[in-house]
């Protein structure tokens, strides 16, 4: 039978640590299914303007993203590329651990220090910069910007 190991009430931590020691997937599963429910992207982002007390219109502008897209992206009518999604985490003002989850609920991998472009964007996440200071990196590295995908700027 499937006896929870209570590490932390509601953490990944939890999760992992009873998915680890249960008997059976089954049972684990059943256990947990009110936890095993992932937002929406879109459910994930409007409870990120809230917890930020920002607007989505302000969140739009200080992420460089077009109105349209961005409330359709808001909306769940649209989905993001993976700059849009750093874009976001950028406007959000998003420490790295943060960033990455915004990520992974979008669907992408996180940003990898192994690679130089995504190095640069660590470096200036983990230093609070804007976009325009992240895209001045950016350039100054000789490495392609932030950018919407032509698809979605509206």
């Amino acid at each position: 039978m499937y006896i929870a190991n209570h590490i932390e009430p509601g953490t990944t931590d939890r999760l992992i640590s009873e998915l680890f020691n249960a008997d059976n997937i089954e049972e684990f599963l059943m256990a947990h299914e009110g936890e095993l429910v992932v937002p929406s992207f879109a459910a994930y982002i409007t409870r990120l303007c809230k917890q930020k007390n920002m607007t989505i219109s302000k969140a739009l502008d200080k992420s460089d993203l077009g109105v349209s897209f961005g409330y359709a992206l808001f909306n769940g009518f649209r989905k993001p590329s993976r700059d849009t999604v750093i874009k976001l985490a950028i406007g959000f003002g998003l420490n790295l651990e943060d960033t990455q989850k915004l990520l992974n609920a979008a669907g992408f991998g996180g940003l990898y220090p192994k690679i130089k472009r995504d190095a640069v964007i660590i470096y200036a996440i983990q230093r609070g910069y804007s976009l325009f200071q992240t895209q001045e990196q950016l350039s100054r590295q000789q490495l392609t910007e932030l950018m919407e995908a032509d698809n979605e700027r509206c």
